[in-house]
């Protein structure tokens, strides 16, 4: 397995935000988190790779606790978010900083430029970000997260955010060629159509506790 929740629970101020959670999920399997705002999805994602602790239970990556502040473990384990933005860089120039952060080394040139094709960001990769649209840089965010060449978990909240019609089309065949090479995808997301494109499980989230149960 690549990801088990063992009974988590996460309570703010008192407050069960989530759980208890038990749910595995199997490398090249996507699971899909639903549910109405504030009914937990974001922390219980943020659980999963380790931003975020539980007060209750455990959650095991490749059967180890998560470690955020790991650089091998952040290669193997992509979490989707926004580009930190400089004023002075290219969108190309961006990603660069991230490739070399992942250890690419020599294939860092060869990879962006194959992911700014994969991305249709292409013709946009001499611009700064600050002149791209919401969508575009939502482009560049995924980017990003598809440099690392083998990742073992994508962990993805509403990676839909500010996509049209055609982007989220394309965002579900990217992740569902992802999962064909082995990536688990966890996700959240409000969009029954990606959720019908990647998802080969659904879990309802919410509820007075927060608990999730397979949909």
């Amino acid at each position: 397995m690549i990801v088990e929740f063992d009974g988590v629970v996460r309570t703010y101020g008192g407050a069960r935000a989530i759980g208890p959670v038990d749910l595995v999920l199997a490398a090249g399997e996507g699971v899909a988190l639903t549910g109405p705002n504030g009914s937990g999805k974001s922390t219980l994602l943020r659980v999963a790779c380790g931003i975020d602790r539980p007060d209750e239970g455990a959650v095991r990556v490749r059967g180890e606790e998560p470690r955020p502040h790991d650089l091998e473990f952040r290669r193997r384990v992509l979490v989707l978010d926004e580009v930190s933005h400089f004023p002075d860089l290219t969108v190309r120039e961006h990603l660069m900083l991230v490739a070399v952060g992942h250890g690419l080394g020599r294939a860092a040139d060869r990879r962006v430029d194959e992911v700014l094709e994969e991305c249709r960001l292409a013709g946009h990769r001499d611009l700064s970000p600050y002149k791209l649209s919401s969508g575009l840089r939502q482009l560049m965010a995924i980017a990003a997260l598809l440099l690392p060449p083998e990742p073992e978990l994508f962990v993805l909240d509403e990676p839909e955010r500010h996509l049209d019609g055609s982007a989220r089309i394309w965002l579900g065949e990217v992740l569902t060629a992802r999962k064909r090479s082995g990536t688990a995808v966890l996700f959240a997301s409000h969009s029954g159509e990606l959720v019908r494109a990647v998802a080969d499980r659904v879990v309802e989230v919410g509820g007075e506790a927060g608990g999730a149960a397979d949909g």
